[in-house]
């Protein structure tokens, strides 16, 4: 969206237009073995409003085979986590996300 655009169209506020230029990281939950459906968040490492790196470890999630540490794949800040300790989702699902810029992370949450 140009952003002229969109500053002009008075249907949008100042703050949706903010709320489209930040950027959100989708976690989902990946498949840890080829027959896993759906996977178990055993525990968070990290909580909202904590900075991630790429390769470390965010959560623990149990797989119908054991239970094994999810690594972030980028840079960011853990904005929202949608699947609380001891629930479950499917392969695939989005289970948390992150903001790429800490002053952004309540923009991300919001979504």
């Amino acid at each position: 969206i140009h952003q002229d655009n969109v500053m002009n169209n008075k249907h949008f506020s100042r703050n949706a237009i903010t709320a489209l230029a930040a950027e959100s990281i989708k976690i989902t939950m990946p498949a840890l073995s080829s027959t896993m459906k759906e996977g178990r968040v055993v525990s968070w490492l990290k909580s909202e409003g904590d900075e991630v790196s790429a390769g470390e470890a965010i959560m623990v999630v149990e797989s119908d085979k054991a239970d094994m540490d999810v690594e972030a794949f980028e840079d960011g800040f853990v904005a929202k986590i949608f699947v609380g300790e001891g629930d479950s989702a499917l392969v695939g699902d989005v289970v948390a996300l992150m903001a790429t810029e800490e002053d952004e992370i309540e923009l991300v949450a919001a979504m």
